[in-house]
């Protein structure tokens, strides 16, 4: 009698350590996977942040272009002004000269007239 509650004493403190083992090895694995997940959610927020900083970069990019293109077109209605200013001045200057050439050439007549 005596040895089968010894038997039966034995028997539960097995099992309990048994349930102590499997509940530390539990908490262990939680933690384990608790620690995957996290690891796994830095790398997708970096690759997340990677993403977004390659997609700024482009923005910038494109706006450094535009800008550029803007400025080249600045810059060339600028100098189609000017060029406009240089032929209005020359043809002016052209008129001009075609206006004396004919009062001098009026004068020299009326001259041999008289």
């Amino acid at each position: 009698r005596q040895a089968q509650i010894q038997a039966q004493n034995a028997k539960k403190a097995a099992q309990k350590e048994e349930a102590r083992k499997a509940e530390a090895a539990r908490r262990q694995a939680q933690i384990e996977a608790d620690q995957a997940k996290k690891a796994a959610q830095e790398e997708e927020a970096k690759k997340a942040a990677s993403l977004a900083a390659r997609r700024q970069a482009q923005i910038q990019a494109q706006n450094a272009k535009k800008a550029a293109q803007k400025e080249e077109a600045r810059k060339a209605e600028a100098a189609r002004r000017q060029a406009q200013i240089e032929a209005d001045q020359a043809k002016k200057a052209a008129q001009e000269e075609e206006a004396k050439k004919a009062a001098s050439l009026a004068a020299r007549r009326q001259a041999q007239i008289q």
